[in-house]
């Protein structure tokens, strides 16, 4: 059909509600046409109408049992609602039809490995690569997969085959800059790691007429921005580079996330805003960037030569409100944390695995969500403490003061262990395997960030069992 091309390019143009309209209307005029479903469904999908593109696809598979696409097209909906079994029984349903089709041997594995069966989803990719080894995609997930199994050689080898197949697949590049700081190759990693701004729904660059930071050699007397670009935990984190901008000459600007601003602006002889925007400067430089400016290797990493204070007054009044412990050590825990982060479903603990603290602690939860099972075990007892419901709680300034009150911290890999690690506070770091790139491997010695954080790591995967019975001891002792 000749009036096809014109809804062909307002897809090409991602201007997917005129592309709606455009192949809604043709199918409504020509509903056996099984062309038209295949571009209507997939611009469906792009903006996230589900339940209309469920049923297109559903029509699709009606109007032609014997092809595979309809059933591919309910697999792939009912992925996205998040309904991965009745989504893995369409798709394989559709290579009953077709067992060589790409598309649902691809879908297949990715279902798979997200129900937690990686030894099925590599399966399934490799018989994906035989089909058609032209794919960079297919290599990319099983680098992810090879990277979850902790095997870092697979998992660079099939993202360096992904990046020969197309050179511009910047996640595969990406996914190569976090193995290789995993395994502390700081020069390669945080040289790839540059690259981040290409990846697919990554923030840009945040302003576009100051220059970028390429250098830190004569930056002496010049204007410098710094500016946060991802969690609350990078940013305390890697502020320590801070001072070394500073004293190497520069005239710094900090820009921060609203929840730090006050925290921070205590730690820095310089400017600390929420933004800059309106000011002038010569160079700007997102924080993360500063490790690669500076060379950063195992040996060299800045240690936190002062620790960041607290606010003294908020320290008291938190003390007052806390009501701790006299007779048992109070003790602050972190077990989950944003659920918008890519693998927080890796190191979320269950509540239930601290109950039996609680008889040797008084323990108090200081993050401000909680899951709804651990809501509901909450509910059920006195022992341990929720923070998350206190109107008091606002900022930073808060939540370093309610750190300060207690004895120790045993947290997941949020933001509280940067807080907790930079005011000087004994922590237990719980660590999921395989765990974030800033803690290496567990074959190798952790980067000194902090002098007083203790690690336990999980042996096997989705077991706290074991770190946890460990926690225990170490405690008690």
């Amino acid at each position: 059909m000749e009036q096809i091309k014109t809804g062909i390019i307002y897809l090409k143009n991602k201007n997917y509600s005129k592309a709606e309209n455009f192949f809604l209307n043709l199918v409504r005029k020509y509903p056996s046409n099984t062309q038209l479903y295949s571009y209507l469904i997939p611009v469906m999908i792009s903006q996230r109408k589900f339940k209309d593109a469920l049923t297109f696809a559903e029509m699709l598979h009606n109007l032609n049992k014997n092809n595979e696409l309809g059933l591919i097209y309910m697999g792939i909906i009912n992925y996205s609602l998040e309904n991965y079994s009745v989504a893995l029984g369409h798709l394989e349903k559709s290579i009953l039809i077709n067992p060589k089709n790409f598309d649902a041997l691809l879908n297949i594995g990715v279902t798979l490995r997200k129900l937690g069966k990686n030894d099925k989803a590599i399966k399934y990719f490799n018989e994906a690569a035989n089909v058609n080894n032209k794919k960079s995609i297919v290599f990319y997930n099983l680098g992810s997969i090879w990277e979850e199994e902790c095997d870092l050689d697979k998992a660079i080898a099939n993202y360096r085959k992904a990046i020969s197949i197309n050179s511009r697949d910047y996640e595969s590049i990406h996914a190569i800059s976090l193995c290789q700081l995993t395994m502390q190759n700081y020069q390669d990693g945080f040289k790839n790691y540059e690259l981040r701004w290409l990846k697919n729904n990554f923030e840009s660059y945040r302003y576009k007429k100051i220059a970028r930071l390429e250098s830190i050699d004569s930056i002496s007397e010049k204007k410098i921005l710094i500016w946060h670009e991802q969690g609350l935990g990078d940013t305390i984190q890697f502020s320590r580079y801070i001072n070394l901008l500073i004293n190497l000459g520069a005239k710094v600007t900090f820009e921060v996330q609203e929840p730090l601003l006050n925290f921070l602006k205590r730690q820095f002889n310089c400017e600390v805003t929420l933004d800059a925007s309106r000011n002038n400067f010569d160079f700007q430089c997102p924080l993360m960037s500063l490790p690669y400016l500076f060379k950063m290797n195992i040996q060299n990493i800045p240690k936190i030569n002062q620790y960041f204070k607290c606010d003294d007054e908020k320290v008291k009044s938190w003390r007052n409100i806390l009501n701790l412990s006299k007779s048992k050590k109070n003790i602050g825990i972190a077990i989950s944390g944003n659920i918008n982060q890519v693998f927080e479903y890796r190191r979320k603990i269950d509540l239930e695995y601290f109950l039996p603290l609680s008889e040797y602690f008084k323990i108090f939860i200081i993050q401000k969500n909680l899951y709804r099972k651990d809501e509901i075990l909450l509910n059920k007892t006195d022992d341990i403490i929720y923070l998350g419901r206190s109107s008091q709680w606002k900022n930073f300034d808060d939540t370093s003061a309610i750190v300060k009150n207690m004895d120790c911290i045993i947290s997941i890999d949020t933001s509280l262990v940067h807080l907790a690690g930079s005011i000087n506070k004994r922590v237990f770091l719980l660590l999921s395997k395989p765990a974030d790139w800033r803690w290496s491997h567990e074959k190798l010695n952790s980067p000194k960030w902090y002098e007083n954080i203790s690690i336990i790591r999980q042996k096997n995967k989705n077991n706290w069992k074991d770190p946890i019975s460990k926690l225990k001891k170490k405690l008690i002792e």
